[in-house]
């Protein structure tokens, strides 16, 4: 059990449920070797997923968009001084203020991420449109994805590892 057991309403958990299905999948595609575009497409799911549970936790739904993650990590950190170091701590800090630079630094990766949705992509590449609609030009599975170089080094390795940690940990700071 969670060392901070906290109340899930029922739109949160069903949402947190398939972040979780996602996650897996995620996990299984890069077990087994298969092109990125397969993993960006599973992780992009997993975090907007992640991010729509969080943003249930009033119980009104969340705009209907696929943009969120963003969004879901300015709120971790803008929590309230009460709540800081519980959420330090579910996500793996010592301290808030660490979470907070953390957070600072990532952002434009959790963009990057949010952005591979094919909905928010415009023309740009996302994991199952790569090319310009009007200009196809390979397959998705050939295409090279910047951000996947960002996320196999240095900060986005850390941003894989905190995706992993707020996915299991859910149920430690849904309320917050």
């Amino acid at each position: 059990m969670a060392p901070f057991p906290t109340p899930m309403n029922s739109y949160q958990k069903l949402w947190w449920e398939q972040a979780r299905s996602d996650h897996k999948a995620l996990a299984v595609v890069l077990r087994d070797g298969m092109a990125p575009c397969h993993a960006l497409h599973y992780l992009q799911m997993a975090t907007e997923k992640l991010a729509k549970a969080y943003l249930w936790r009033s119980g009104s739904p969340p705009p209907k968009s696929h943009a969120g993650f963003a969004k879901f990590l300015r709120l971790l950190g803008s929590t309230g001084k009460r709540h800081r170091q519980r959420v330090a701590k579910a996500f793996s800090f010592r301290r808030f203020a660490d979470f907070q630079n953390w957070i600072n630094a990532v952002i434009p990766i959790a963009n990057e991420l949010e952005n591979l949705a094919p909905s928010l992509a415009n023309d740009g590449p996302n994991p199952e449109y790569p090319w310009p609609h009007s200009r196809p030009h390979s397959a998705p599975v050939y295409h090279d994805f910047a951000v996947w170089a960002t996320l196999a080094s240095g900060r986005g390795r850390d941003l894989m590892r905190v995706i992993h940690i707020a996915v299991e940990r859910f149920p430690e700071y849904a309320d917050l």
